[in-house]
């Protein structure tokens, strides 16, 4: 009878304990979804006040760790945790109620930080820091309701100055530049620039004077709106073309011509430093009435 009785109290224990872990399964933006839409194998844990959930990549490493305030994991409350695939974290900080605030700190792939800094009702606020890939600084500066304030400085890739820029009221206010030798260059540079193919004012402007609607597709009364992203490198190369929406092939056969049709392009520009960019755009093809 005591051994019937025990059997019960550890089958009793244990059933208990694996009610507290759940499978479940997530979409692309880490919601909670069904196993036929899921993207991502997860298990989530009930604690006293609060569910543990964890999302895990194909190699079943991490991918995001969590707690949340309830079980359908809509409401953020503590920790929240984002991995690579290669196991290194790439964000870190805490929610309160939804709301991120807590000092925030992320990471590059390599595992090198990246960024560093505090974050008040979802506002950036004092001293944030960022570095590149490589450990060497990238920019240091004071935000007050995520606008900057006072002197901010930024980098170039190889650890000397590109700008020295001072904010009141989030509107620059003085600027001195510098060459990627540190040495200072007045202040005719550009802060922020995005990429342009080289012989046009701009690209929705290059867009406006080169797109051709298919004549396939006027004959066969096609239209639709066509998104898009691609990546102009440091370099002005162009790179990685992928269609973000559902439209035809030949709309979109338009949009990589335009794209490849331009023989160079100038890189965007951020404080003064040429930068990788990734373009989004939609270009609407519409029948004429």
């Amino acid at each position: 009878m005591k051994s019937c009785l025990l059997s019960l109290l550890i089958l009793s224990f244990c059933y208990g304990h694996a009610q507290d872990t759940i499978i479940c399964h997530f979409d692309e933006q880490l919601s909670l979804t069904g196993k036929k839409q899921s993207v991502y194998p997860g298990k989530m844990t009930a604690h006293d006040n609060s569910w543990e959930a964890f999302a895990f990549y194909s190699n079943g490493n991490v991918l995001m760790h969590g707690f949340f305030a309830d079980k359908k994991l809509k409401l953020k409350q503590g920790l929240y945790s984002i991995y690579y695939a290669n196991g290194n974290r790439r964000a870190l900080t805490y929610f309160n109620n939804n709301v991120a605030d807590s000092i925030f700190t992320s990471w590059h792939i390599n595992g090198q930080m990246s960024d560093s800094g505090v974050i008040e009702q979802q506002f950036r606020t004092g001293l944030w820091k960022t570095w590149y890939t490589n450990g060497n600084p990238e920019s240091e500066g004071v935000y007050i309701n995520s606008e900057p304030d006072g002197e901010w400085r930024w980098y170039h890739p190889n650890g000397k100055p590109a700008t020295i820029e001072v904010y009141s009221h989030n509107k620059l206010q003085d600027l001195t530049c510098y060459d990627t030798a540190g040495n200072a260059a007045g202040s005719n540079c550009r802060i922020e620039k995005k990429p342009c193919p080289q012989s046009a004012y701009d690209f929705e402007a290059f867009i406006i004077e080169n797109l051709l609607y298919p004549k396939d597709a006027l004959k066969k009364g096609i239209e639709g709106d066509v998104a898009f992203e691609f990546l102009i490198t440091k370099e002005g190369k162009l790179t990685n073309i992928n269609f973000t929406n559902e439209a035809n092939t030949l709309l979109q056969d338009e949009v990589v011509r335009l794209l490849k049709s331009v023989k160079e392009w100038e890189p965007a520009v951020s404080h003064n430093r040429r930068i990788d960019y990734l373009y989004t755009y939609s270009v609407p093809f519409y029948l004429p009435d």
